[in-house]
């Protein structure tokens, strides 16, 4: 009996479905009709669009040979369906298609570009103790690069490792940037090993970082990082362009110039106002250098890394905190306090936020360095192109909520302000308003 019921009230509700469906009004029926014309019609634009960008790329990877092949063309091919699914149910069909032509232009621009050998080529790396300098240097010889791996300190641990770990292709250097004489000894010894051969490229990559207020920081400290992240680079260019503006008889052997900055030196963060400016006038210089450089054959490409564990916050913090105390006037110790001199991180356990595989910042300055087609700049890391976008693009209201949260690296408790009942954040905001 029960299933009986079932049954007929099952076929009372088919029947009600289909007499509310035989009565609705033709203008419906059309509505109804132009909608799915319209989405077909989308689709099919979409569809003609993906097919574009994978027939000129293909052209690309095979016949011209400007494009390499690599998992981003699958990639990229599944962002291109997914964006025209999204587009075709917000916008008007030929909207929708003038939007995914413009996504598929961007994309396809920063497919990788193809390498040309690295077999007997020459690069200068500049700071190869530790961190990028180092995994660059060993990377290349991998590829078989001739490297010169400039070192701060021959004999260390640092140059010792590179020795160990290289092949007989890679020669290490005594090279303190700072020092003009040690910079152009590196270059004269370069040219010698040369032999009259072209050197293909120099990476500056050397650079020091001290976290502390520009009144706090001691002026000797203010110059030397100034003159390691910036004066280093100038040096380094002066003395090796004779090497790489030589002749080159075809335009992919053009040589390279690649230069470390990083995304603080494009969107600001507090408590680093030396390194900040250092690493800024790093990025216009590569920019300006790219523009000039390019008539002489040289292409210019920045790297802006972030959030790598490359060992430049491991300098000895309290024994910089105790110069500066003393370098610092009576009424700068009164007014910041002590603990601005060595001021906390503002996250916990900060290391354990930094990307120890450094392969993937090296990835990118091997192919400013072997690609046909180098790149301006090349972002990598946490943060790296995010925090500058919104930097560059977002309104100066929406950073100023943005930057306590995001670029406030340090916690720096100025006394005079604590004793006036001023906290961290009230502090941040009075410099806001």
């Amino acid at each position: 009996m029960a299933e009986l019921q079932n049954v007929l009230r099952t076929r009372r509700l088919i029947k009600c479905l289909y007499v509310q469906h035989s009565f609705r009004t033709s203008d419906e029926q059309k509505e109804d009709k132009e909608t799915d014309r319209r989405v077909v019609k989308l689709m099919e634009l979409c569809g003609y669009v993906i097919a574009g960008y994978l027939g000129v790329t293909l052209v690309g990877i095979f016949p011209r040979r400007v494009v390499r092949p690599s998992y981003r063309l699958l990639q990229d091919t599944v962002v291109l369906g997914v964006t025209s699914i999204v587009l075709s149910q917000l916008c008007y069909p030929l909207v929708a298609a003038v939007l995914l032509t413009a996504v598929a232009v961007v994309i396809y621009s920063d497919l990788p570009a193809p390498w040309t050998d690295p077999n007997g080529k020459a690069v200068l790396i500049t700071g190869c103790d530790s961190g990028l300098g180092q995994a660059l240097a060993l990377q290349l010889d991998r590829l078989g690069v001739t490297v010169f791996a400039g070192c701060l300190f021959m004999g260390g641990e640092g140059e010792r490792a590179l020795v160990q770990q290289a092949s007989g292709r890679l020669t290490t250097l005594q090279m303190d940037v700072t020092d003009h004489d040690q910079v152009l000894a590196a270059a004269r010894l370069v040219e010698d090993k040369l032999g009259g051969q072209c050197l293909h490229g120099v990476v500056n990559n050397a650079g020091i970082l001290m976290a502390a207020n520009m009144e706090v920081l001691s002026w000797a400290d203010i110059q030397k990082v100034l003159q390691v992240n910036l004066l280093g680079v100038i040096a380094v260019y002066r003395a090796f362009m004779p090497l790489l503006r030589q002749r080159r008889r075809h335009r992919d052997t053009a040589a390279r110039l690649v230069n470390v900055s990083s995304n603080t030196g494009i969107a600001p963060a507090s408590q680093m106002g030396a390194y900040v400016a250092s690493k800024a006038a790093v990025a216009q210089l590569g920019e300006t250098w790219r523009y000039e450089l390019r008539r002489l054959g040289v292409s210019v490409s920045t790297i802006v890394p972030s959030g790598f564990k490359t060992g430049i916050l491991m300098y000895d913090r309290e024994a910089a905190a105790n110069r500066w105390w003393k370098a610092a006037s009576p009424e700068v110790q009164e007014y910041f306090g002590r603990g601005c001199f060595i001021p906390p991180h503002s996250r916990k356990n900060y290391r354990d936020y930094l990307n120890a595989d450094m392969d993937a910042v090296g990835a990118c300055m091997v192919d400013a360095l072997l690609s046909k087609h180098p790149r301006p700049f090349y972002y990598k890391g946490m943060l790296a192109r995010s925090l500058t976008w919104l930097y560059l693009h977002s309104p100066s209201c929406v950073w100023d909520l943005i930057m306590p949260k995001i670029a406030d690296f340090y916690y720096f408790p100025v006394r005079a302000l604590e004793e006036d009942g001023v906290g961290q954040g009230e502090q941040s905001n009075s410099l806001i308003h």
